[in-house]
């Protein structure tokens, strides 16, 4: 059984931050009926890799939905949105602030129709102010909210992180957002606005410079890979790659400094004299692990609570056994691409296991089925179809 079984959703969502969402409603149970407007498909479709012409991206974050095709500025287009909601539990949304409300089918229009709606909605500044009326992508996002300034080192150009977070983690805001609001409404009956940003999702990840600054008058911008707040912690070269190393406290570095030989130095006998020296301390450090490789030293202390690992790329991640036990690697067969690798879901409940292996669905592939389900029929859905609505 599924946790959202018998949930449904109506799905306006496009690109990366809201499919991430629906995705992950989906996975549990949810039937997402994903709305592609006829005049403009989800962009995601067009974004590679592609395989036998059909996107992978596209593939990876609309796994189980369901597709239909409808022009929204339409009378009758507009008709179904509001048929489909009125069946509906969630709607969710990642438009730019006042898209739907354009067409007349935004949270105010909805919730006269259907009161307990959860209208969920992500984008990229609000609806409020100046920047509610700009268009939003990952990097831009993390430009603004800090996060750039902190990434990289301090000799080099601003670098935003690799994947795309600004979209992942507050996709993941909102589906959090989404579930406390459904308990709300188990609880009492009345739905509710959801608003979600991605430029306050990634500010609220960054911890130690705000409370730094907030409380200390401080200013840390980049500074690599090493911590303001324990040393040894940083990645070190080897003999054949580089090694992240995190040591904490006293009884870790007393450890660490027995296993790779390290002389009693009176600097590094505490975390703020390790600190201080840091710079020495590194050269130290890969003096001993220029001969040593990777594999070997994550091995080394196997035995000790020093967590160590060999900076892996990602042909090595996705052939990781742990990954792989986890179902981190799904194969799902998708009727176009053929077999095809996608990413697992990481949340693993004992008691409702996420459904993985379902493709993502062709453009407009269930009109029909979705149209027949609030009551129209053959004669009428070909109507719509002549007409443009679908």
């Amino acid at each position: 059984m599924g946790l959202f079984d018998g949930v449904k959703v109506v799905d306006f969502t496009h690109a990366y931050a809201g499919p991430f969402c629906s995705l992950n409603l989906g996975d549990f149970g949810a039937d997402v009926i994903k709305i592609e407007r006829v005049d403009g498909v989800d962009q995601a479709r067009a974004w590679g890799p592609f395989k036998n012409g059909r996107s992978g991206y596209y593939a990876s974050f609309n796994s189980g939905k369901k597709s239909i095709t409808l022009n929204i500025a339409s009378k009758e287009g507009k008709k179904i949105v509001f048929d489909l909601v009125k069946e509906a539990d969630i709607v969710c949304s990642n438009f730019k602030a006042g898209t739907l409300e354009k067409y007349g089918i935004g949270y105010d229009d909805m919730k006269v129709l259907k009161p307990d709606i959860i209208y969920a909605t992500i984008s990229g500044f609000g609806s409020k102010g100046e920047l509610s009326k700009l268009a939003a992508y990952d990097n831009v996002v993390q430009s603004m909210s800090g996060i750039m300034d902190l990434n990289g080192f301090p000799d080099k150009c601003h670098t935003k992180i690799g994947p795309a977070v600004g979209d992942s983690y507050s996709g993941l805001m909102l589906l959090l957002s989404i579930v406390i609001a459904y308990y709300y409404r188990l609880m009492t009956g009345e739905g509710q606005k959801v608003d979600v940003t991605m430029l306050g999702s990634l500010f609220s990840m960054l911890e130690y410079p705000i409370l730094e600054y907030a409380n200390k008058g401080k200013i840390y911008s980049r500074i690599g890979n090493k911590s303001l707040y324990c040393a040894p912690c940083d990645v070190y070269k080897t003999k054949d790659n580089f090694v992240a190393v995190t040591v904490k406290n006293n009884d870790m570095w007393d450890t660490f400094a027995t296993k790779l030989g390290i002389e009693k130095n009176d600097k590094f006998s505490t975390n703020e004299g390790r600190l201080k020296y840091n710079n020495e301390l590194k050269k130290i450090i890969e003096s001993k692990f220029s001969s040593m490789f990777a594999d070997d030293i994550e091995n080394m202390f196997n035995d000790t609570d020093i967590p160590a690992a060999k900076v892996m790329g990602i042909a090595e991640a996705l052939e990781d056994e742990h990954l792989s036990a986890r179902d981190m690697v799904v194969e799902v067969k998708d009727p176009i691409m053929g077999p095809v690798k996608l990413v697992g879901n990481p949340i693993k409940l004992s008691e409702n296991k996420p459904v993985l292996n379902r493709p993502s669905p062709k453009l407009g592939g269930n009109t029909d089925e979705i149209l027949k389900g609030i009551g129209f029929n053959n004669e009428q859905i070909e109507t719509l179809r002549k007409k443009g609505v679908i």
